[in-house]
């Protein structure tokens, strides 16, 4: 079973929204109760789980805090509640979550800027070599904040970005296109490989390409997703 990495940025959504529905400082409980109308954070994640639950056998999650108390309070919840969200939703048998305050974050733009590329790239290439899948997942916080997550997090090399889309309220997923992956990929969109040659290059079976959004799957076979085909044909530019 293929682990996954989540690498989410945490906001005050949890906050504002327990201040709302009148659950005061009862912040894991009402996460648990309501994940999705809870926070931004478990909204996107539970949505992406539940559309990909054969990923989700295995997590290891860590969320970035801001440098604040609302940012330590929020992280705190959230790192508490999302075990016990994955087992009740899609039926995760290992779970581990992990919170990390970034030195700055919300309080020194630049500073925080720098600590939390650090944090999110050592992250994800340690969760690489750990054979993980890795996400990270942006709906929450700052946005000029997890912007920068997800630029660090493209050049560790992590596998996709999560968002839920302002106007559908849908989970997305945007594939990344790590460096190393560029000459089996355009070999394959070329013809000159097949999807059993990408998934030995990356030591996955076939069904996690399709999970990961590599490839997907047609009446005539496998193929690249929409997204890396544009990503190939620009850096062919």
């Amino acid at each position: 079973m293929v682990g996954v990495f989540l690498g989410v940025t945490v906001g005050t959504s949890l906050l504002t929204n327990a201040a709302r529905d009148g659950a005061g400082d009862r912040l894991v409980e009402y996460a648990l109760a309501n994940p999705e109308r809870a926070s931004a954070e478990l909204n996107t994640v539970v949505k992406f789980a539940r559309r990909y639950p054969a990923l989700f056998g295995d997590v290891y999650a860590v969320f970035y805090a801001t440098d604040t108390e609302e940012g330590r309070r929020a992280g705190a919840a959230l790192r508490e509640a999302l075990c016990g969200v994955l087992r009740r939703e899609v039926k995760t048998a290992e779970c581990s979550a992990e919170l990390k305050v970034v030195p700055g974050l919300g309080v020194d733009f630049h500073e925080g800027l720098l600590q939390l590329a650090r944090a999110v790239g050592n992250d994800v290439k340690k969760a690489r070599r750990d054979g993980r899948l890795t996400y990270v997942v942006a709906t929450g916080g700052y946005k000029p904040e997890s912007t920068f997550a997800v630029i660090a997090a493209y050049l560790a090399g992590a596998h996709g970005a999560v968002y839920i889309h302002e106007t559908f309220k849908e989970v997305v997923e945007l594939p990344m296109l790590p460096l190393q992956l560029r000459q089996v990929l355009a070999r394959f969109a070329r013809g000159e490989a097949d999807e059993h040659d990408v998934a030995r290059h990356l030591g996955m079976d076939i069904h996690h390409l399709e999970g990961i959004k590599l490839l997907k799957k047609t009446a005539e076979g496998y193929t690249l997703h929409d997204l890396l085909t544009t990503l190939l044909e620009l850096q062919d530019q």
